[in-house]
């Protein structure tokens, strides 16, 4: 007969480590930069045709109809192009006066905060020793020590 292997990383013997508070605040800031590198570029759809432009038919040649003169600014537009941050710093926004994208913000919320699973995103009610992360149920729970 064919023996199991365990499912989980570690060995069900081996010790768990627990984090304190600002080691829990490093690797969450740590994973969400990671995210925000991974997520920084241009949008791999962008020379995807867009659904309101009008496309030739099949039957269509390229040699029937009027050529169209090309204007240099799409050129522009598309070699120059500014990400969020440099158009926030051009306008110069937070030296302007009254609520701006910069300055505007809410007040604190006079309810407790929400906590969501890690894993399945339902409300979750229990926190993971090692890591501090939330989950809902013990197969969540599993599921996040798997991948963990």
């Amino acid at each position: 007969m064919v023996e199991k292997k365990p499912a989980g990383r570690l060995p069900e013997g081996a010790p768990r480590r627990v984090l304190d508070g600002p080691t829990r605040q490093r690797r969450l800031h740590r994973q969400l930069e990671a995210l925000e590198s991974d997520n920084f570029g241009d949008d791999p759809q962008a020379a995807l045709p867009r659904p309101g432009k009008r496309l030739p038919h099949f039957a269509d040649t390229a040699e029937t109809g009027k050529k169209k003169k090309k204007t240099r600014g799409d050129h522009f537009k598309l070699r120059f192009r500014k990400n969020f941050q440099a158009l926030l710093e051009e306008q110069n926004l937070s030296a302007s006066e009254g609520p701006n994208y910069v300055s505007a913000c809410a007040g604190p919320s006079r309810r407790p905060q929400r906590h969501f699973c890690s894993v399945c995103g339902f409300p979750s009610a229990y926190t993971c020793v090692s890591c501090g992360a939330r989950f809902c149920c013990g197969r969540c729970l599993g599921t996040h020590h798997d991948t963990r």
